[in-house]
């Protein structure tokens, strides 16, 4: 049995007392050697996953409740998304996308293909960089100052050489999207795909995901932009709005 299977078992066992439990508790209900069963749970409690009680008992950690929210959190996200995606892909003929940011990466949670043959093909849960796309920069520009900073760095190495190298420009362009909550690109991430890219906002008013329209550009050129815009822009208001009623 690996670590990770040993730790997750741990876990499940603290889960199921319902309270504070002792090393040996633990160390029977998992047939565990004691000397193991002691390093794991000090591991464990190290990363706040497990929290040590004043007596020496055992619980679930605080950073499981982070974890569970932000795990409930794009579970609805993707499940309010569904619809109003779906409505918006029959109405602008193209693919539909979902983006949320997981560290300095993002994601695409959800999708809803276009009904055209030649398509871009996102895989879910690939992760792809912030820097370049426009789901990308729109998620880049509500991170935090840590992540932006190593993002402008990467962008900067990407194209040294040349005088307009994406990380030269990329952060008066972040502001301007934290601005207008509106980011577009051309042939960024790859050659031939364009894309645009909104907020969608939760009830904190914070930016949780990336509601992104992508189609080849030959379909998608830059004047196509503002006529999709208000319909992007509708969709993830009304997505925003099922999760704060939620």
């Amino acid at each position: 049995m690996s670590v990770l299977e040993k730790a997750s078992e741990l876990i499940d066992c603290l889960g199921q007392a319902g309270e504070p439990v002792t090393l040996g508790y633990v160390r029977s209900s998992l047939d565990m050697p004691k000397s193991s069963t002691h390093r794991l749970l000090n591991e464990l409690a190290a990363l706040g996953i497990v929290r040590r009680t004043e007596d020496g008992r055992y619980s679930l950690g605080p950073r499981l409740l982070y974890w569970g929210e932000a795990a409930a959190d794009t579970f609805d996200l993707r499940v309010v998304a569904e619809q109003p995606m779906r409505r918006l892909r029959d109405h602008l003929e193209e693919s539909v996308h979902l983006y949320v940011r997981e560290h300095d990466t993002r994601i695409c949670i959800a999708a809803v293909e276009g009904r055209q043959v030649l398509r871009p093909f996102i895989q879910l849960g690939r992760p792809l960089p912030l820097r370049v796309g426009a789901a990308g920069k729109l998620l880049l520009a509500f991170a935090d100052r840590q992540v932006q900073e190593l993002e402008l760095g990467r962008a900067r190495e990407d194209a040294p050489s040349l005088p307009n190298a994406p990380g030269t420009m990329l952060e008066e362009h972040l502001e301007q999207i934290r601005t207008q909550r509106w980011a577009t690109s051309v042939g960024e991430r790859e050659e031939g795909v364009s894309a645009a890219a909104t907020a969608i906002v939760d009830a904190r008013d914070r930016v949780v995901a990336a509601l992104c329209i992508s189609a080849p550009t030959t379909r998608l050129g830059e004047g196509r932009f503002a006529e999709l815009r208000r319909p992007l822009e509708d969709c993830a208001a009304e997505i925003g709005a099922l999760l704060k009623s939620g």
